[in-house]
């Protein structure tokens, strides 16, 4: 779907038929080592790590050095501190300029408060870095925050970009190539109208056939790939509310910053049958009186070990779990269910 919707953005690194599946299905197999973090830089050892941007862009030296260990030459900068680390740790490497979103407040997740250069840092910044560190500034690099709602604001970054751009050129610096339009796509029909909207503020401003523009599609791909199955631990009637205990947690797949329950659908399944919707709230396992999950929502009764089953959780559910009150939210098990198409 990216490659028909966005026409003419480059795919910089092809993930082959079944290669996210096969990816997916090695860490539910626990092929990678219990209890060590896994890493996206590791893929730089499978394959193609020249293909591989390091799109953060404040990196500690240690992953510096990764990066210049495994070949990964791509990064993002927005700081003359993030250039002289670069410098001494990456000299190679390639750096695309961070800018701000000129507007972030169309998304549920905004970014510009903790990333990128403002404009009046663009011009000091690209001559510190090519002229003064002399490293290579190949592109410039935005976010519009996760989950952009108002297609415009993509338009009025890519504009920023194009002034970013022409910055570039009044330096001197050689032509940049490489424009990252970041990330936060859902799969809705909304993603149509995003993909309209970038086509067309390319073809304005960015007319030059040779540009590569990529995207992050991190949420795209898995938020609707995976479900979360959870089981009725506790139980407590009050008055006409029920308030339920599930075997999940906002310290685990429903972290309060990161989970949007607006996306989620619910579905109970009751080994009996009961058609009295109740009002209910739904609790997390943990100690802590903040773990809601879902508060003041209708369902069925349910009794202990029914079933409420959570859709589209395939976007920063587990990976953000923890082992807050002993309970270990990184080992709940994943199951792939594959079917082959004809």
């Amino acid at each position: 779907m990216m490659s028909t919707d966005f026409g003419k953005i480059t795919r910089v690194h092809n993930i082959p038929k079944d290669g996210m599946t096969n990816l997916i299905r090695s860490i539910a197999a626990e092929k990678h080592e219990a209890g060590q973090p896994f890493y996206v830089l590791d893929l730089a050892t499978i394959e193609r790590p020249n293909q591989i941007i390091f799109a953060n862009p404040c990196k500690a030296i240690s992953h510096i050095k990764h990066a210049a260990a495994v070949r990964v030459n791509f990064t993002t900068f927005d700081s003359k501190l993030e250039v002289d680390k670069i410098k001494k740790w990456h000299p190679q490497c390639n750096l695309l300029l961070r800018i701000k979103a000129p507007s972030d407040s169309g998304s549920l997740r905004p970014l510009g408060k903790k990333f990128g250069a403002l404009p009046e840092e663009i011009k000091p910044l690209l001559h510190y870095a090519c002229n003064v560190a002399g490293l290579k500034v190949v592109g410039v690099s935005f976010h519009v925050g996760s989950i952009a709602q108002d297609p415009t604001i993509y338009r009025e970054a890519i504009a920023n970009a194009r002034a970013v751009f022409d910055v570039a050129d009044y330096l001197g610096i050689p032509k940049m190539k490489i424009l990252n339009i970041g990330g936060g796509f859902r799969s809705t029909p909304l993603f149509q109208e995003i993909a309209s909207v970038v086509n067309e503020a390319v073809q304005d401003y960015f007319p030059d056939p040779n540009l590569k523009i990529i995207a992050e599609p991190g949420r795209f791909f898995p938020e609707t790939a995976f479900t979360l199955v959870t089981h009725v631990i506790g139980k407590r009637v009050r008055g006409e509310k029920i308030e339920y205990w599930i075997d999940e947690g906002i310290y685990g797949s429903f972290r309060p910053t990161l989970y949007n329950s607006c996306f989620v659908g619910i579905k109970p399944i009751s080994m009996k049958e009961c058609c009295e919707i109740r009002e209910s709230t739904i609790y997390g396992p943990s100690c802590d009186s903040l773990d809601e999950v879902a508060v003041d929502i209708k369902l069925p009764e349910l009794q202990l070990d029914d079933l409420i089953v959570f859709y589209n959780m395939g976007a920063y559910s587990k990976c953000a779990g923890t082992k807050f009150n002993g309970f270990d939210m990184l080992s709940t098990p994943t199951y792939l269910d594959s079917t082959n198409s004809t």
